[in-house]
């Protein structure tokens, strides 16, 4: 089984690369400058993608291009470029996330196509769904047991990938609004500023400890007093270690062996692709110095080899593994394989350089390092890159300059009225708090200002840290990043715009302003408030078999869409199938959050819709959508004012925009203490988020709702206008309550700019 076990390496960079081949890597995966879910990494401009795939093909290697974002409609054209770039270099394989470049499988079968992590693969029905959709592997949720990841691989026709080293997500992958809700710097779209990583706290008059500064923060449980988080980051991962359980993963059906890390320097890579080089090696031969007295023959000895990892060699290889955790200051886990969900996050501790832990590696490359580093290149070392900030308080308002390389980007912030001074941050602390990390891997250089102690507003602050941002982003960019490629006629007409003359699908017919239509509620809400109100449209999350009828009655003249989860394991197949056949007997429309649910709710001939777990942000994604039985589309939470105008000008399909709501910031499968669900966690930005038990999984909302029923736009025209009421504690006054000309409602991404 093991000459069959694929060991795939990150390349960021062109180093990164040429360690990952001498250390013997069978496949790369790496991405350009744009479209990819690692734009913080240097990456590879069309030219240098064209000759590192010649040089890994020239190692005997493969070489696999990430395109694995959620697409604006704007990058669409950038997106089928990035395609045929990547044909015409004669790629191995291309990563993907959006359903638009599934409408563009067809053009190209010198490709294959994998699904993402991102596309959130987490049982058999949804890697049976990928086969279907045209896909010839899947990349394994991170969060599967071993029973699971078997059953996935199970399904013919269709292999499978798995995360073996590297970092983990406190969400699951593909599931997390976090980053972009609390700056406009999405992890669907490859820029997400990492939020789990810092700090959160507990109000102490709401925690059983009055004290939450130490290591751990303790709640008591019926067993007495019990650590639960590490209170300095508590939804901060350790890091994923499965070297010594490839036997398992090599007899349960996986292909390759994915290691984490195109952020990750030259010799990590090495070191981590030599690492398991050697123990795939050893396993294969059945490596074991001394074998098992078991006492089944006259010599007292078997046949059976000590397992590898119980030799001195095996122990020496672990040993030099917890090194590739020591580099991020994390310890090492496998805990998910097991099925154990706890005990799986930790404050990093004691990071150490890659020059103290891997001394001597990676030091030669058969690679020309000095590609794309030429003259006029943008691109800086994350390890000694910094931007230069300084903060003017003028009379009409507050002067900014921000440089980074050889970009200065100046502009002048309005000055913000102080209403809650305790939640007011001062510019001097606001430095002090970007000079302690790093934004997309550069630190804070040079600060100046004239008043330390002038206050910001939190979202004056998160604005002005999001413009760094962009600052940071634009100043990497170099002039040939784009990929300028003659696309095939055929693909040219799948570009093309179906949608007909009029100026906008005549299904789509509320625009941003008018009264919403539909609700979105909870199993457990519905029935109450459905008797105060009748919108007319409800869908309804949490629903059973049992339930459902009860709902169906109140529903009279009431449309009912039964949601599906956006996330479920194996185990589950068998009561979403027996509710799906039971909406297709009583012709119930299904809102399906996940392309397993999609394959499962096609196979009970039940009617379809896309909810938010299947987001669209343009318009091929919903046509894709909706050739494959979807009658209706959501477009992406997530989306600014721009892209928003841009997909309702061009969709060609009936969709939702959802104006009212608290969204899942975060799903997990981590075990969060029931002594912690309901209360508020908060950051320094003041970020507020409330963990909850939903339908199996911990799923953390804000507190404060985003609330867009205040704002009128013609340009944005829907068939339905949905307010989520998931996460309310009063569904009826958040119904009620619309917000008027002078409230600071929040408006999610709608006036910024997502990134």
């Amino acid at each position: 089984m093991y000459q069959d076990l694929e060991l795939l390496a990150p390349a960021g960079d062109w180093a990164a690369l040429a360690a990952a081949l001498d250390a013997g890597a069978d496949a790369i995966y790496f991405g350009l400058r744009t479209l990819n879910a690692r734009r913080r990494a240097k990456n590879f401009s069309p030219d240098e993608f064209v000759k590192a795939v010649e040089a890994i093909h020239a190692r005997g290697a493969k070489a696999y291009l990430t395109l694995n974002i959620d697409l604006v409609q704007r990058e669409l054209g950038q997106a089928a470029r990035t395609l045929e770039l990547a044909r015409q270099s004669h790629a191995d394989a291309v990563l993907v996330r959006d359903p638009a470049l599934l409408a563009l499988r067809s053009a190209y079968p010198e490709l294959e196509f994998h699904f993402s992590t991102q596309t959130c693969m987490t049982n058999s029905a949804d890697v049976t769904a990928a086969g279907k959709l045209g896909a010839e592997r899947v990349v394994l949720a991170r969060e599967m047991t071993l029973a699971e990841i078997a059953a996935a691989s199970a399904v013919p026709g269709v292999k499978t990938e798995v995360f073996v080293q590297g970092a983990l997500c406190f969400s699951i992958s593909g599931r997390c609004l976090l980053s972009s809700w609390a700056g406009g710097r999405s992890g669907n779209r490859g820029t997400c500023t990492s939020p789990c990583r810092v700090p959160w706290n507990l109000p102490a008059e709401k925690g059983d400890c009055p004290d939450f500064r130490g290591h751990h923060a303790c709640m008591v449980g019926e067993n007495g007093t019990v650590p639960f988080f590490d209170t300095n980051t508590p939804l901060s991962m350790k890091d994923l270690s499965l070297i010594n359980r490839l036997p398992e993963l090599g007899r349960a059906g996986v292909t390759a062996l994915k290691i984490e890390g195109r952020l990750k320097n030259a010799a990590w890579v090495g070191r981590a692709v030599s690492l398991y080089k050697r123990a795939l090696t050893a396993e294969k031969k059945g490596t074991g110095s001394e074998p098992i007295n078991t006492g089944s023959n006259k010599s007292g000895a078997s046949e059976v080899p000590v397992p590898f990892f119980s030799s001195e060699e095996g122990k020496i290889l672990l040993q030099e593994a917890a090194n590739l955790g020591a580099y991020t200051g994390r310890s090492l886990t496998s805990a998910y394989l097991d099925g154990q969900r706890d005990d799986l996050t930790g404050r990093a501790e004691g990071r150490k350089s890659s020059t103290e832990l891997f001394e001597g590696v990676a030091k030669s490359s058969p690679l020309p390092l000095g590609e794309g580093k030429g003259e006029g290149s943008d691109v800086y070392s994350a390890d000694e890159s910094t931007y230069d900030l300084r903060l003017t308080i003028e009379p009409k308002g507050i002067a900014c300059s921000c440089v980074c390389g050889r970009r200065t980007d100046e502009w002048t912030m309005p000055k913000t009225v102080i209403r809650r001074a305790h939640k007011a941050i001062a510019i001097g602390v606001l430095f002090d708090q970007l000079a302690e990390g790093t934004l997309q891997g550069f630190q804070l250089g040079r600060r100046e200002t004239n008043d330390a102690e002038f206050l910001l507003t939190p979202r004056a602050a998160n604005a002005l840290v999001e413009r760094i941002s962009s600052t940071i982003r634009l100043s990497q960019k170099m002039p040939n990043e784009m990929v300028r490629i003659d696309l095939p006629p055929v693909v040219n007409n799948l570009l093309a715009q179906k949608k007909g003359t009029q100026l906008f699908f005549s299904a789509n017919h509320l625009c941003l302003g008018n009264k919403p239509d539909r609700v979105r509620i909870g199993a457990k809400a519905a029935a109450a408030f459905l008797q105060r109100v009748r919108p007319k449209g409800v869908i309804v999350e949490g629903l059973t078999i049992n339930t459902l009828p009860r709902i169906r009655a109140i529903c009279e003249n009431v449309s009912l869409v039964v949601a599906l989860p956006q996330v479920f394991f194996e185990d589950q197949i068998p009561h979403i199938n027996g509710l799906l056949r039971q909406c297709s007997d009583e012709g119930v429309t299904v809102e399906v959050n996940s392309w397993g649910g999609w394959h499962l709710a096609k196979e009970a001939n039940a009617t379809m819709e896309a909810g938010p777990g299947l987001p669209v942000l343009n318009s091929l994604a919903a046509q894709l959508l909706a050739e494959k039985g979807m009658k209706c589309v959501t477009l992406s939470p997530e989306a600014d004012r721009r892209q928003l105008e841009d997909l309702t000008a061009q969709c060609a399909v009936p969709c939702s925009l959802v104006v009212f709501g608290r969204p899942p910031l975060i799903t997990t499968r981590v075990e969060v203490p029931e002594q912690l669900l309901g209360q508020v966690l908060t950051d320094r930005r003041e970020v507020q988020i409330i963990p909850r038990r939903e339908q199996g999984l911990c799923v953390f909302r804000p507190v404060e709702p985003f609330d867009l029923r205040g704002l009128t736009n013609e340009q944005i025209r829907v068939k339905h206008l949905v307010v989520d009421l998931i996460g309310s504690d009063d569904p009826l006054s958040d119904w009620q309550n619309l917000p008027l000309p002078e409230d600071e409602s929040f408006h999610f991404n709608y006036d910024r700019t997502l990134a």
